[in-house]
């Protein structure tokens, strides 16, 4: 396997190591990563793409710590935070300390809202419980993030009285009133209906551009083109492709499974549009 050298400018600070990450669980015969190696710099996005199953969004769950891994160390700002244990197969919380685990902030596929509290209350909890902050102070930031989103009018709104798009702005919301140095974005759109995308992807974009360092794992290839800094291609629990030209890696990817992989998505794009061509004229008749 050939891997497009990922180069990092000598001025440029690493907010996140990985280095030879291995996981497995013990109850699988085969390694979920063996151990892979990658680098993002603050501000930068890093885009994490890859076939159903290979390990995406166990990527991200080990770095934010809510999985132990077996092998390898994760540094954040160059401070090594979690050191790999060889019989250490327990799914859960590695044990990080409070304020180690608010530099993550994760934003899951599924919102994870708790349906009893209101939008305020939601995204206020942890800041209030956790960080044991000032409650004025943080319903102040809560609301002006809310603003930020175009939710402001929802603060007091329940999680079941809100659209898809609406429930993962505020699930957004939700990680970064934590102030954390590195936002964790896993498949955030693949809940939502096709016209709920784009609110969503509009925020992640104005993010990018404030310079919140980001990995996203996606299969939006459209929006991870547009945002990405750097692509990695995850397969078979390996770095199969990786490039610090985002727009070098589609545009001319170095590998054939990363070829391979391109091309089963302007495949599966060209039978939608198609798709959508048929029925269009079949209303029409």
């Amino acid at each position: 396997m050939t891997e497009t050298t990922e180069h990092t400018r000598r001025d440029e600070a690493i907010a996140l190591k990985v280095t030879d990450l291995k996981k497995h669980y013990a109850d699988a015969d085969t390694n979920v990563f063996d151990g892979i190696s990658f680098e993002v710099p603050k501000g930068k996005v890093l885009v994490i793409v890859g076939p159903s199953g290979s390990g995406k969004s166990t990527l991200l769950r080990t770095i934010a710590g809510l999985e132990p891994i077996q092998g390898g160390t994760i540094a954040l700002d160059g401070r090594v935070i979690e050191t790999g244990r060889p019989g250490n197969e327990k799914s859960g919380r590695v044990k990080r300390s409070e304020e180690l685990r608010t530099k993550f902030g994760m934003v899951f596929q599924s919102y994870d809202l708790f349906p009893n509290k209101d939008v305020l209350g939601n995204i206020t909890m942890a800041p209030l419980l956790v960080q044991k902050r000032k409650k004025d102070e943080v319903e102040r930031e809560a609301l002006e993030l809310l603003e930020r989103v175009h939710l402001a009018d929802r603060a007091h709104a329940k999680p079941h009285e809100l659209s898809g798009g609406q429930r993962q702005r505020v699930a957004i919301c939700r990680a970064l009133i934590l102030h954390p140095e590195i936002l964790l974005l896993d498949e955030i759109t693949a809940a939502l209906d096709p016209e709920m995308v784009h609110e969503v992807l509009e925020v992640v974009v104005e993010l990018a551009d404030a310079g919140q360092t980001m990995l996203i794992v996606t299969h939006e290839m459209s929006f991870a083109r547009a945002i990405a800094d750097r692509v990695i291609l995850l397969a078979d629990g390996r770095i199969e492709e990786r490039s610090s030209d985002a727009e070098e890696f589609f545009t001319h990817p170095k590998t054939e499974r990363a070829r391979e992989f391109l091309h089963s998505f302007d495949f599966v794009r060209h039978r939608s549009q198609q798709a959508e061509q048929d029925l269009e004229a079949f209303d029409a008749s």
